[in-house]
């Protein structure tokens, strides 16, 4: 048997010689689109879908043409007067049919998840006004965010999800910041271990909406969720390890999240959660719980969660100045059906001072925001916040913005197409370090790519 039949064998060894290799593209690429955000699955599926059936087809094609090349060289007699210079020519021409079948053979089992670098992100821009604003207070136009969210397809069972996001600073100048940078092992649906940097996985708002703004209904985070640098109070990112999963239990899923990592500390009035590395040691332990029904109670979601740590705060020459013990709390409640959007989050904390006085403080923060869609564009929406700090807490009295404070907030969304939205908001914060009641009016536009 020549070597060019024994690749062909192998070719079509099976009754049907494209099915396997058409089942191998079409896992491939499905396999692809799998570890992309929801709004890419499909455009990116369709791409790998029409590239895997237009080299099926060039496939068949060239495999047909190889066949009757062939045949053609094992019929074609030699002539009686040159049989050595005929015997060479078919040998060349079987050497040039394998080594073309070969390399057919390798194109057709390339991994076709290899397309690069899966790249999306989001953009916005926007504009506010204050009445009576604090000192230093900026309004007008201003950028929001670039953030680029990256997904690079590695194949297998290993995933990967890294976050960069640009920012303009109060004073004008472009900062970047590494929000997310994690590496994922997919064990099964039961069980997915991630080790890097990633959003802490508690409460609701947390997990669902992240550094994009068009995703959030709002312009504005809650302020007891905003982020570290941000002003933010309780420590929405970790570094360190996260194992999650899901397991089906009637109608509904169950959701699951148990992780530890580098302790977060206070350095000049804002939380720093370490993602350079560990600085005393004080590690963050935590987990989350969460249940989605189905059936008639289809949309609803409810949640428990809690972590602890001891938290060192170190003022501008980064001395230290006091540690507190913080456990944390929290409960969540969603609906997202019927045009309906109702997200309720509530957080207890109890702290205790490590230090000389060595008491226990309680405080607690909450918001409930519901909004209802009419059509596919518009959204109003109205959201009500209270945080009620205990000021004797070294945890909150450390931070800048670890004050009680109220907070309603009255909004219209635009969605111009599935990709951009338009929001409208206004705000009145009533902060118990001001003073005095501050109204904002907003105007954002962001969008989605």
């Amino acid at each position: 048997m020549t070597p060019a039949r024994t690749v062909l064998r192998r070719i079509f060894a099976a009754p049907h010689p494209m099915a396997s290799t058409a089942l191998a593209l079409l896992v491939g690429a499905g396999q692809s689109a799998w570890a992309q955000s929801a709004t890419a699955d499909t455009a990116q599926l369709q791409h790998q879908l029409a590239q895997s059936m237009h080299l099926i087809e060039a496939l068949t094609a060239r495999v047909d043409q190889l066949e009757r090349q062939l045949a053609t060289v094992k019929a074609a007699p030699a002539p009686a007067s040159a049989p050595s210079a005929a015997a060479d020519a078919n040998a060349t021409r079987l050497d040039e049919v394998e080594k073309t079948v070969g390399q057919l053979t390798a194109a057709s089992s390339r991994d076709l998840r290899d397309v690069g670098l899966p790249l999306h992100g989001f953009a916005d821009v926007g504009v506010s006004a204050a009445r009576d604003a604090p000192a230093g207070r900026r309004g007008g136009f201003a950028i929001g965010s670039l953030d680029f969210y990256l997904t690079p397809e590695l194949g297998g069972n290993v995933k990967t999800l890294v976050e960069l996001n640009f920012g303009v600073t109060e004073r004008g100048e472009t900062e970047a910041d590494l929000e997310r940078a994690q590496i994922g092992y997919v064990f099964s649906d039961q069980l997915t271990l991630w080790l890097g940097r990633f959003h802490t996985p508690f409460g609701y708002w947390n997990m669902a909406f992240h550094h994009g703004a068009q995703i959030q209904t709002s312009i504005l985070r809650p302020r007891l969720l905003d982020f570290e640098d941000d002003g933010g109070i309780l420590p929405v990112h970790t570094t360190g390890l996260w194992g999650t999963g899901s397991l089906r239990l009637r109608d509904g899923k169950l959701v699951y999240h148990l992780y530890a990592g580098n302790g977060t500390r206070i350095a000049d009035g804002a939380l720093d959660p370490n993602p350079a590395g560990d600085d005393n040691g004080n590690k963050v332990v935590g987990f989350g719980l969460g249940y989605r029904f189905g059936g008639t109670l289809d949309g609803l979601s409810l949640g428990l969660n809690g972590l602890t740590q001891t938290v060192g705060a170190y003022d501008a020459a980064d001395t230290l100045q006091s540690r507190t013990r913080l456990r944390m709390l929290g409960s969540y409640a969603v609906y997202d059906n019927d045009g309906w959007e109702a997200i309720g989050e509530l957080y207890r904390l109890h702290d205790a001072d490590l230090g000389g006085s060595g008491g226990a403080h309680r405080s607690w923060a909450a918001y409930a925001q519901l909004g209802r869609a009419f059509g596919d564009r518009w959204m109003p929406y109205f959201r009500f916040e209270k945080a009620a700090l205990d000021q004797g807490d070294n945890y909150f009295l450390a931070q800048a913005n670890g004050r009680s404070y109220s907070r309603q907030v009255l909004g219209l969304r635009y969605n111009a197409d599935p990709r951009a939205a338009l929001k409208v908001e206004f705000n009145r914060t009533n902060d118990q370090g001001v003073g005095r009641a501050l109204d904002e009016l907003r105007l954002q536009y962001a969008v989605s790519f």
